[in-house]
């Protein structure tokens, strides 16, 4: 950005005009701000649902991904989150030579996926509320152990037991705790970073 665009970045934007500092808005900042949130939070939504995939692969997307699950969370968001993460899993499970690769084994999107259970361990959820932890549990219930297997998987896992799923997703991988501990030595042939 060039110092005129960041300028009308700023709380209070101003530009200048016949050498005199002149506002770009006559309302009061707090006004402004919640007519374009009100605007722009549909847009913004629609944009991480319709680009979920691509979003959570890049850094800069995964920084918008991330703040609209943050300031906007939503089923449909959250929903097109665990469906690219399905997605992605089942590519590498149908054919082997594909080069796509699972969404928690992505240098960017393992980490957005985590990032964003973190945020959401923050905060105290009531059951009515969106969680994208208990979807991404709902969906993925049966094949956490699997996601043990590889470095990036164990660190969106360790992220996602320390959200409101903690207790279902402990039981989910009690079977899987020896082929964890072998993994954890070094003896299980896991992604090995």
């Amino acid at each position: 950005f060039d110092p005129y665009e960041l300028s009308v970045l700023h709380r209070n934007p101003t530009v200048i005009e016949n050498e005199q500092t002149v506002l770009t808005c006559k309302k009061e900042d707090e006004t402004r701000r919640q007519e374009l949130v009100v605007y722009l939070k549909e847009l913004l939504v629609e944009a991480c649902v319709k680009h979920t995939e691509e979003m959570m692969r890049s850094k800069p997307g995964s920084k918008v991904l991330m703040e609209v699950c943050e300031s906007y969370p939503s089923v449909e968001v959250f929903n097109a989150i665990v469906e690219a993460c399905a997605e992605s899993t089942e590519i590498m499970e149908e054919d082997d030579k594909t080069p796509a690769m699972s969404m928690l084994e992505d240098p960017v999107g393992h980490l957005t996926l985590k990032h964003i259970f973190l945020s959401e361990s923050k905060k105290e959820l009531d059951d009515d509320e969106p969680s994208l932890a208990r979807a991404f549990y709902s969906k993925f219930e049966n094949g956490l152990g699997e996601f043990a297997s590889s470095n990036r998987g164990a660190f969106v896992l360790s992220a996602l037991i320390q959200t409101s799923v903690r207790e279902e997703v402990k039981g989910a991988l009690k079977s899987h705790t020896k082929n964890i501990a072998k993994l954890a030595k070094g003896d299980g042939g896991g992604s090995g970073e």
